[in-house]
């Protein structure tokens, strides 16, 4: 009892989900091994050390409203209070007079942002996963060593685990030619438990007046002449949001170097007033919104009347997500979730498959996605409203991941991803529930399996 009262007393006092009465048992039968069991894979280590690395913050600081804003493009009662709801939850305030362009895989997206840099006059800033020594990297680090020679300032963050060490040349070839670089969690932590501790953000500010995010990396296979492409979206950003992009590199570069940035808020034509997108830049991550883009999504599923439209590379929802989605299904709303076939990773193919029967049954309308490999990350409800960025629907990217999202409010925005998702709905195969009831018991039993390792995917 000498070991195992404190191991349960712990238990108790920190642990408030369902696990908790099984470590308790599990203790109380075999206090020495059940307490070394506890102390190794029942402690949650990832938000206290995140926390203990980059900082504390509160968990929630509503915003308050100092002055009513029109806010065109929210018709009912119920996108109003998902406006205000996500005030609540995210301390990054909504603001108007942003453009925002999709840009559909690398095709678009790399030209783009080359385009950016090479015209380039005072900074560029740029935070991403991962970053290949591939002809597409090489193509990203001339123009940044290009730049970087005519004076303006770059900065590149790229992430430690992301990089791996086949990736390291490209962040050496940056360095060697003067340009600062960083590498998010440093060297000295690299241990297993900050494995989970990624900084799965893909930014990119240039002159402080276009930003990038989404969630594609920089490597070829974005491109559709790679021999193994992928699909993904990208955005473009114009407006006063790109401030909190600014804020989040500026977090993230400070943390990985030690270095300040200055961030100096921009000025934007009147012009781009006219017709604003009310949009925020969402920093997630364990270690100070921490689980907010989850919060953010399960308020849009609460308040949605019509439909809400899903592309996602890897859905494995935890289960309050998957219900939330499972009511919105009964209450009469169109769901629609649109999954690759398979993905780069086998197990979390049989991982997904776990959970098609339930929700299937509740209403719940799944597509596997037309081959190549799409690594899209798209929300979109009532056609007003919109969630783009890194997460991906599982829980390393909801829970244990530092990830950057968009929120915009804005009709035409969302009618153009809604014509992108339906393009791709309608290329898809549906999932039908007979076919899943069919399927084999030994096939069942390992989808199952993996389905039980979903927290750790």
């Amino acid at each position: 009892m000498l070991i195992a009262a404190p191991v349960c007393a712990h238990i108790v006092l920190t642990r408030q989900d369902a696990a908790a009465p099984a470590w308790i048992l599990v203790v109380l039968g075999s206090p020495f091994l059940g307490a070394f069991l506890y102390f190794v894979l029942g402690i949650n280590r990832v938000v206290r050390r995140a926390r203990k690395l980059r900082g504390r913050r509160p968990k929630i600081s509503p915003q308050l409203e100092t002055h009513p804003m029109p806010f065109p493009g929210l018709p009912t009662a119920q996108q109003q209070q998902l406006f205000q709801y996500a005030k609540s939850v995210h301390t990054a305030p909504f603001v108007g007079g942003n453009q925002i362009t999709p840009l559909i895989d690398g095709d678009m997206a790399y030209p783009d942002m080359l385009a950016a840099i090479a015209e380039a006059a005072e900074s560029i800033w740029l935070s991403v996963y991962i970053f290949k020594l591939d002809d597409i990297g090489a193509r990203f680090i001339a123009a940044l060593t290009d730049a970087h020679r005519r004076g303006v300032k770059v900065m590149v963050l790229v992430d430690e685990i992301g990089m791996g060490a086949a990736r390291r040349a490209a962040d050496r070839k940056l360095a060697a030619a003067g340009i600062p670089t960083a590498r998010f969690i440093p060297q000295t932590f690299r241990l297993l438990p900050f494995i989970n501790l990624r900084n799965h953000r893909k930014i990119m500010i240039v002159d402080r007046r276009i930003g990038y995010i989404g969630g594609m990396n920089i490597c070829r296979n974005y491109k559709e002449s790679s021999k193994a492409p992928i699909r993904d979206l990208h955005f473009r950003l114009v407006g006063p949001a790109i401030v909190q992009l600014m804020r989040m590199f500026e977090e993230d570069w400070r943390f990985a170097t030690g270095e300040a940035v200055e961030v100096i808020e921009p000025r934007f034509e009147d012009e781009r007033l006219a017709k604003p997108v009310y949009a925020r830049a969402i920093a997630d991550g364990p270690d100070n919104a921490y689980q907010r883009t989850l919060w953010i999504i399960l308020g849009a599923l609460a308040v949605s009347q019509k439909s809400v439209r899903i592309l996602t590379p890897y859905f494995l929802p935890n289960d309050i997500l998957r219900h939330a989605l499972e009511v919105c299904a009964l209450r009469g709303v169109t769901v629609e979730v649109v999954i690759p076939r398979k993905t780069d990773i086998a197990v979390v193919d049989h991982a997904m498959a776990a959970r098609f029967e339930d929700m299937l049954e509740h209403g719940i309308k799944l597509f596997y996605g037309a081959r190549p490999f799409d690594h899209s990350k798209l929300m979109i409800v009532d056609g007003v409203w919109a969630l783009v960025g890194s997460s991906n629907w599982d829980q390393r990217s909801l829970r244990l991941n530092f990830e950057a999202n968009l929120e915009a409010y804005d009709a035409d925005l969302a009618g153009i991803l809604e014509k992108h998702f339906a393009e791709k709905r309608d290329q898809a195969r549906p999932i039908l529930l007979d076919e899943v009831k069919a399927r084999p018991w030994t096939q069942r039993l390992v989808n199952n399996l993996a389905g039980l390792f979903a927290p750790y995917l």
